[in-house]
């Protein structure tokens, strides 16, 4: 089986920062870092950490398309 790409900064898998640049990209990186140390610990993971997570993750729609 191949190996999964990573980042070199991070040692995260690239598919979980794709799309996202700079400083938001370090961030997104450590959100998901924390999370990983929280659940094998066996700890809740918050809500709010999650939703950071989506916002950081997520593109950011600047026009609406319609359907015709």
């Amino acid at each position: 089986m191949r190996k999964v790409s990573k980042d070199k900064k991070s040692g995260l898998a690239k598919k979980y920062l794709s799309g996202v640049k700079g400083n938001k990209r370090s961030e997104l990186s450590n959100i998901i870092k924390k999370m990983d140390k929280l659940y094998k610990s066996g700890k809740k993971i918050p809500k709010s950490l999650m939703d950071k997570r989506i916002k950081l993750g997520s593109k950011s729609k600047k026009t609406k398309r319609s359907n015709y």
